[in-house]
């Protein structure tokens, strides 16, 4: 009887070693052909992301994939090629994930539907900005004085100064938290204001030193937010729970490891805090391209003039063209979201988007 019992805890272990190996995440590079297509498929696990790169006629088309993690390998079944003048695109056929439709020419790479322009149709409208659609985020959109607060539930203006400030170049986003030094200062500040995106609301953070203008942050290490003092050669952090600022040693956050930095460095090439990322979108003479890590390539996105990057999140990418905030994606292509006849001629530091 126990030999019994024995066998099968040791046949429930082995079944359940099996089941850890077979379906944990794991890295992973492989190479096979589909017809005339050479396909590299790569996981990297760090990043969450699928890498593609498939090889034809002397080019190399590469895509990224940021889909839920499969078992199965091999995840393009098939490619369908389209060759009309000039132009060669591929689509494809795939199980578990899906990937997006890719062309080339003799200029380059560029995303199949980037001439599918979606056309502004105003619903509505508040404090001057004229709304197509919300698209389930919330954004705060600068006025010069007011914050423009919108979303599905609300719209409304959260005040912060009496005077026009036309350059919020010192502001830092993350989470759901904008933080805005007190403009109505001159040459420094010793006030701060944090606005919580989720109740539409201000506070406000007395800080013990005094900081100058001439300061830029770091980035955040959870409620911990950084900056540096480029006047002064300090680093500060202050902590939002306590609601106090605290001198910190010249150190950034990198990749998860935090890095002694010299004051000379901070002062030539300003370095943040920095995470690797599975993808980036690189905006260039108002042209807006993807390029995935792996990747010396760029894909055109849009034809448009883009004068703004605003915001990357995932494979959302949102942008203004000609006082129109976009979002693109590459499954859906574009589609317009808010106007503002301001950003024809500022657009810096004057939208913030927030889930």
């Amino acid at each position: 009887m126990k030999k019994h019992v024995v066998l099968v805890l040791l046949l429930i272990l082995l079944f359940g070693v099996f089941i850890y190996f077979y379906l944990r995440t794991t890295s992973y590079e492989l190479q096979y052909e589909i017809d005339d297509f050479s396909i590299i498929e790569k996981y990297d696990k760090e990043l969450n992301a699928y890498y593609f790169t498939i090889n034809y006629d002397d080019k190399t088309y590469e895509l990224v994939s940021l889909d839920k993690y499969t078992n199965k390998r091999k995840l393009i079944t098939d490619v369908i090629l389209t060759e009309e003048e000039e132009n060669t695109c591929l689509s494809f056929e795939t199980t578990n994930i899906k990937l997006y439709d890719i062309c080339s020419d003799d200029q380059g790479y560029f995303m199949a539907n980037i001439n599918d322009h979606d056309e502004f149709n105003k619903k509505d409208s508040y404090e001057n900005i004229n709304i197509a659609t919300l698209d389930d985020k919330t954004y705060l959109l600068w006025n010069y004085h007011d914050f423009i607060y919108l979303n599905d539930s609300q719209k409304e203006k959260l005040t912060l100064f009496q005077t026009d400030v036309y350059n919020l170049s010192l502001i830092y986003k993350f989470a759901n938290y904008l933080l805005v030094p007190n403009y109505e200062q001159n040459y420094l500040f010793d006030k701060l204001y944090v606005i919580n995106t989720d109740k539409a609301s201000i506070s406000t953070i007395n800080l013990r030193f005094d900081i100058y203008f001439n300061s830029y942050f770091l980035g955040n290490d959870e409620n911990k937010v950084y900056i540096y003092d480029l006047r002064e050669d300090q680093e500060f952090y202050i902590d939002l729970k306590k609601e106090e600022i605290y001198t910190s040693k010249n150190i950034i956050l990198n990749n998860g490891n935090w890095e002694s930095i010299s004051k000379q460095t901070f002062q030539k090439e300003k370095p943040t805090f920095s995470n690797e990322e599975p993808l980036e979108v690189v905006l260039q003479d108002s042209s807006l391209y993807l390029q995935t890590l792996y990747s010396q390539n760029k894909v055109l996105l849009t034809n448009r003039k883009v004068s703004e990057l605003v915001e990357v999140s995932g494979l959302d990418i949102y942008y203004i063209a000609d006082a129109i905030l976009y979002k693109y994606n590459p499954y859906e292509g574009e589609t317009a979201l808010l106007e503002y006849s301001e950003w024809n001629f500022n657009h810096q530091n004057m939208v913030f988007i927030f889930d």
